[in-house]
């Protein structure tokens, strides 16, 4: 009898173990991102359904899909960007002119602030170190880019402008679809500049 009870104590036990992890991770869903949960609201957004939404709920649902992006540390943007570039940039190509801008200025802009602060505490050798391998980064980009050529004429002035004195300068004032392009660059770069000031 006693064995039957220690059998229904712990599976009592267990359960409640179990609904309070459950209940936990419920209450707790809305602080906690992922890769696959970006991937998940980029791809789900009612608009490419063809759902109308107010301009409120559209705003909404964007600022959700920013704060889900802003809580990923660098290596999961990364693989979110090796997992779902296209759905990315289709759930981009999306937004209104307005909406882009928010979008960029939220996830990317705060990039330029670290590296900007980082930069200026950091040794003299450090920091043109560390300047010289941004300017190869970005060169490197716009140089891979499967239209190559093309862009490479197009955007001449791009490039003479990356070489100039201060790069960061330069890409404040860039484009919202260039700032995006140069996401994974600005990312590197940040935690870069965090490892070495540690």
């Amino acid at each position: 009898m006693s064995r039957q009870r220690l059998w229904i104590t712990t599976l009592a036990l267990l359960a409640a173990l179990w609904s309070a992890v459950a209940l936990v991770m419920h209450e707790t869903d809305d602080l906690v991102s992922w890769p696959g949960k970006v991937q998940e609201l980029v791809e789900n957004a009612p608009w490419l359904a063809g759902e109308k939404l107010s301009d409120e709920k559209r705003r909404g649902y964007l600022a959700r899909v920013i704060t889900n992006y802003q809580r990923l540390d660098v290596g999961q943007r990364k693989s979110l960007r090796e997992d779902a570039q296209e759905a990315l940039d289709k759930f981009f190509a999306s937004l209104s002119e307005e909406e882009q801008k928010v979008y960029v200025n939220r996830t990317i802009q705060p990039l330029f602030e670290v590296i900007d602060r980082g930069l200026k505490v950091m040794p003299v050798e450090d920091r043109k170190r560390l300047v010289t391998r941004m300017r190869g980064d970005l060169k490197n980009l716009r140089g891979g880019n499967a239209e190559g050529d093309r862009l490479a004429e197009q955007d001449r002035k791009f490039m003479e402008d990356l070489m100039a004195e201060d790069p960061l300068l330069f890409l404040r004032g860039a484009s919202v679809k260039q700032k995006l392009e140069l996401a994974p660059v600005l990312e590197d770069m940040q935690s870069r500049v965090q490892g070495l000031r540690r």
